[in-house]
């Protein structure tokens, strides 16, 4: 049986997340709205002893403010990229794309109403929020507050974006929540988020799952070699340039055998990678501590025990809507049925890097 699509309340609600959002950055934009901003963050930043760019990065590598409230074991959601939805905000290209973050939100909402603290997505923690209240993804809001001379530029913003997401992913325990069919290489998800959360101790890869299936354009082969949540949780399917590339169209091609083999060397050469950056890390974090990274296995690493309170179960969903029906006219030359074709995902703004998943 296949997947069901994204629920409509969820779409119903992600949606209505979204607009609501594009009208606060909309007010961030303005003279106005930007220099209230700037304004505060001087006042929160001089509070602190601290200039402003240095304040905003603090904040980014606190894990306090990513850290569930106390009694609460929530599922922690991840998300990157999104789909295109007519009724969605129209973005830089005047596109009507929902990114995923909203479709997360919605979910987490969902789960919140029916178990409190049992979700969570890192934009709606203290500092995640705190954060996103700055805009700044927005070139007004940057300029404000000093623009590129002051090293306010929009790379700034998106390794702001990527420290606090991965200070989010250390803080994740149990099952995590992946709203994505996949990492892209340019994306926060592939190049911060995954690598952390797989040598989270607390989390590992058994625990890490995709709230949307494989692709379904996907050859049978692909999906249930390389479309499982481990696999998708360590390969890359976008760039061939790049290491752990899989080419899932000609994936099915080679001998089931050799391919496999060369599947397990791949997972191996992952966690190889992300041990010895998780082993870095430590050691600067606490120079003077020798406590080594405990090993991760590369495709059933299992983690520790669960969390004690209730968390919330991750969906599994088609990466799309159910499909509104569209009469035809009455002298078309088509095939007298309604069509039912789902809209086509996309990549949308943060294919450019210019967004946060």
């Amino acid at each position: 049986m296949s997947t069901r699509p994204i629920p409509e309340n969820i779409e119903a609600l992600a949606v209505r997340l979204a607009n609501e959002e594009a009208a606060r950055a909309a007010y961030a934009r303005s003279e106005k709205g930007r220099q209230a901003i700037a304004r505060r963050l001087r006042t929160e930043a001089a509070a602190k002893g601290m200039p402003v760019k240095e304040y905003i990065e603090a904040l980014t590598k606190d894990p306090q403010g990513v850290t569930p409230p106390e009694g609460t074991a929530p599922t922690s959601a991840f998300w990157s990229f999104g789909i295109d939805h007519p009724d969605a905000p129209t973005n830089r290209w005047d596109q009507n794309f929902l990114d995923n973050r909203y479709i997360a939100e919605a979910w987490a909402t969902v789960q919140n109403e029916q178990q409190q603290g049992s979700a969570r997505t890192l934009e709606t923690t203290e500092a995640g929020r705190r954060l996103n209240s700055m805009y700044l993804w927005e070139p007004e809001v940057l300029e404000a507050l000093g623009g590129a001379e002051k090293g306010f530029t929009e790379d700034w913003t998106r390794n702001c974006w990527g420290t606090i997401s991965e200070t989010y992913a250390t803080t994740a325990k149990g099952p995590v929540a992946v709203f994505a069919q996949y990492a892209d290489t340019r994306s926060i998800l592939y190049n911060r988020e995954l690598p952390t959360l797989h040598t989270n101790t607390d989390v590992g890869l058994d625990n890490i799952h995709f709230a949307y299936e494989a692709p379904q354009p996907w050859p049978k082969e692909t999906r249930a070699e390389v479309g499982t949540d481990a696999a998708r949780a360590q390969l890359q399917y976008n760039d061939p340039t790049k290491a752990h590339y899989v080419d899932p169209k000609t994936y099915p091609d080679q001998d089931p055998t050799a391919r496999r083999t060369a599947l397990e060397s791949e997972f191996a050469s992952v966690t190889a990678e992300r041990t010895q950056r998780a082993t870095e890390k430590q050691s600067v974090a606490t120079p003077a501590k020798e406590e080594a990274t405990p090993e991760v296995n590369t495709l059933t690493a299992k983690a520790p025990a669960q969390p004690e309170k209730p968390t919330a179960a991750v969906p599994v969903w088609q990466m799309g809507f159910k499909p509104t029906p569209v009469k035809l006219e009455a002298d078309s030359s088509g095939p007298s049925v309604e069509s039912v074709a789902p809209p086509e995902p996309s990549l949308g703004k943060q294919a450019t890097g210019t967004g946060m998943g």
